[in-house]
């Protein structure tokens, strides 16, 4: 039996996320860009941990802050199940 991971969401490889996190500004991070926010939650709606994201303590805090605020505007849900 094979022990195969289904493939992640998002980057392919941890030096394109590198890549975009370096590019990223805590300014950048706004209830507004849902696609920013996207890249911060995991695909069943819970927000990422720093140490998965690689998101510094600013970068981190902001994201949560900014989730928290679009799901309480229903811009993103707070569950995504089945």
């Amino acid at each position: 039996m094979s022990s195969a991971r289904p493939p992640r969401e998002g980057f392919n490889d941890l030096s394109s996320w590198k890549l975009f996190m370096d590019k990223l500004k805590p300014e950048d991070i706004d209830y507004k860009r849902l696609e920013v926010l996207a890249k911060f939650l995991a695909p069943n709606g819970k927000i990422k941990p720093a140490r998965r994201t690689k998101a510094s303590s600013k970068q981190q805090s902001r994201a949560a802050q900014a989730i928290k605020q679009a799901r309480y505007l229903a811009l993103l849900p707070y569950y995504k199940g089945t």
